[in-house]
Parts: structure tokens; sequence; C-alpha cells
């Protein structure tokens, strides 16, 4: 399920995606889930990921497969610390085009917070308007972070993220909770909504 959390735009709409990068800008806290796709070279691997997210730093969990349960990485300032049964490990920085899938949902959040827009556009997802946002970030050249944000919740649905035009991951999110928000700036959008459960699969 995904908590509605954050709220449409009010009023006249000019710019849909500085809304609701606005919104996105705001949120202090959240926990998420979602099921990522890894596409490698010869092979591709789904992971079940939660992610404990702050802008600064996110911890990523990982649910599923089973035999990868239970391991988790820190997520911070472009490096990765690995944990596994109270065991740290420092597995050092990632670069654009080899990012880790742990930290696939931290840089979705961050391109949808303050990424440069490079495409944007209205889309269905499942017969549920969306608006689509193609954002890149200054420490990833050459990696591009496309999110499709259901139009009326602006809850993110599907993502997807291509280093050099080849795609890299493939996201569909399962839960999405904002935990703690502060007023968006610069945005005519109303304050966030009451909670409520929305049926992520339409």
């Amino acid at each position: 399920m995904l908590m509605l959390l954050l709220t449409a735009c009010g009023g006249e709409e000019k710019d849909p995606a500085a809304d609701l990068q606005a919104q996105y800008a705001a949120v202090s806290s959240a926990v998420m889930e979602a099921d990522v796709t890894c596409h490698y070279e010869d092979e591709e691997r789904v992971y079940t990921l939660r992610c404990d997210y702050t802008p600064g730093e996110s911890t990523v969990t990982v649910l599923s497969p089973e035999n990868l349960a239970g391991i988790s990485a820190t997520v911070a300032d472009g490096e990765l610390k690995l944990s596994y049964q109270d065991v740290s490990l420092d597995a050092g920085s990632y670069s654009a085009a080899a990012i880790s899938p742990v930290a696939a949902l931290p840089r979705l959040m961050a391109a949808a917070a303050s990424g440069y827009v490079t495409e944007q556009s209205r889309e269905d997802v499942e017969e549920r308007p969306c608006l689509r946002l193609a954002c890149d970030l200054p420490d990833d050249e050459g990696t591009l972070y496309t999110t499709w944000f259901d139009q009326e919740t602006l809850l993110p649905l599907r993502s997807e993220i291509t280093a050099d035009g080849e795609m890299v991951f493939e996201v569909a999110w399962n839960r999405f909770e904002v935990t703690s928000q502060a007023a968006p700036q610069d945005s005519t959008a109303a304050p966030p909504a009451e909670d409520g459960q929305p049926d992520a699969s339409g």
C-alpha cells in the first residue's frame, strides 16, 4: 500500500514539476518499500528493499530474496556502508554508471526533490493519470532518473534509472509513507492531507 501523505497542487496549475519538487524537497523523513529489478549484462535480479529516508542519510534494508534478507546499507554523501548482524563494512563510493541497487531509492528521492528536469509529460500507469519527470543530478553525469507520479496524490508509482542510455534499474513502488514534512517552499500546494491508503495497483 502507498500512504497518501503528499497532496496535489491546489489552485491554478502553473508548473506541475516545480510544485511536485517543492513537495518532495519538504520531506524530512519517509519510509518506503519497492521492488527493484536490476538489469545486468547477462542476467536480471529482483530485490525488495525498504528505505528509511532522510535527505542527509538513508538506511536501506534488503527484504528479499530470502538469502540476502537483513543486509542493510547506510547511504550518505555518495558513500555506502553495509551492515549485517552488527558487522559493518565500508563499501566505499558508487559511480553514476554503476550505482548500487541499495542507493537507487535515495537517489530517486534526491532527483524528485532537487534534480534538473530534462523531460516532463503526462502518461497513464495502469489507467492512473501520472506526471512523468526525468531528472539528472549534478554528481551523476550520464545517469537519468525517471519517475511516474500519480497526478492526484503525487505518490511515485514506478521509476527507471538509466546510465548512458542503458536501462539499469526498474522500480515498482509498494509503500511510500512520509513521516515528517516541512512546509513546502515556493509552492501553492495545500497542507498535507490526512492519512490514507490508496491501492497502489490501481
